[in-house]
């Protein structure tokens, strides 16, 4: 594996290393031998991103700073290990659980938005993605039409401890008007009750992040990047 950062980057020497080290002399070799080499870039562009990629070039650009779980994927989707152990049954019946749902993903990494969203659409859910707290807070104002949420721990300016915490609290001044009259449920969508599952997306996946998870009222928990039969457990339960 290559890591190169966009500023150092110079792409003619990088095409004469690919062609010099593992094409010269017609010699073919395997795809899997090949170093996979990631651009490092604080702004990627998308026309920037699919040029180099189409071109055989680099295997992806990951955005700065760079993110663990994001490299994983990456690495991972390049070598085609990504799906490899997979349980199929799980997975058909995952596409059965998203199909058409309206899901939002909050997440500060434009990587890691763009991932959680191709994933996601890939089983038929319909994604907003967005990248803070503060706007998740917007888009979740009563009444809204989502189905679920997956919320990032860590963001600047409001997180996903606090964003989680501030939904809740709105969902239940909502539900205790309508349960005492104070407020109809023709007012928010006919719905009596407001609960929109939150699952926390986070590469720590330990005993105290889940507790801190559950104390501020998520649902639970999925790693990133997502696994599909970590993904169906976890959406099971709501769909």
């Amino acid at each position: 594996m290559i890591l190169i950062d966009n500023d150092a980057w110079d792409k003619e020497c990088l095409i004469l290393y690919r062609i010099r080290k593992h094409r010269q002399n017609g010699i073919k070799v395997d795809p899997i031998t090949l170093p996979k080499i990631f651009l490092l870039a604080a702004h990627p562009s998308t026309n920037e991103h699919d040029e180099l990629k189409s071109v055989g070039i680099i295997d992806d650009i990951l955005m700065k700073p760079l993110c663990l779980s994001s490299l994983v994927h990456s690495y991972r989707e390049s070598v085609g290990t990504e799906n490899k152990q997979v349980n199929r049954k799980k997975v058909s019946k995952l596409g059965s659980l998203l199909m058409h749902k309206q899901i939002l993903v909050v997440d500060d990494n434009a990587v890691n938005r763009r991932v959680a969203k191709g994933f996601l659409q890939k089983y038929g859910a319909k994604v907003t993605s967005v990248e803070s707290g503060m706007a998740a807070l917007k888009m979740l104002k009563l009444p809204h039409n989502f189905d679920a949420c997956f919320m990032d721990l860590q963001m600047p300016e409001m997180d996903g401890f606090e964003a989680t915490r501030k939904i809740r609290r709105l969902e239940r001044e909502v539900n205790e008007k309508i349960a005492c009259g104070q407020a109809s449920a023709d007012m928010f969508g006919n719905i009596c009750y407001w609960h929109i599952p939150i699952l926390a997306m986070t590469a720590d996946a330990t005993q105290s992040s889940d507790e801190e998870c559950r104390n501020c009222g998520m649902d639970d928990f999925v790693t990133k990047p997502f696994e599909e039969e970590q993904l169906y457990t976890a959406m099971a339960r709501f769909f």
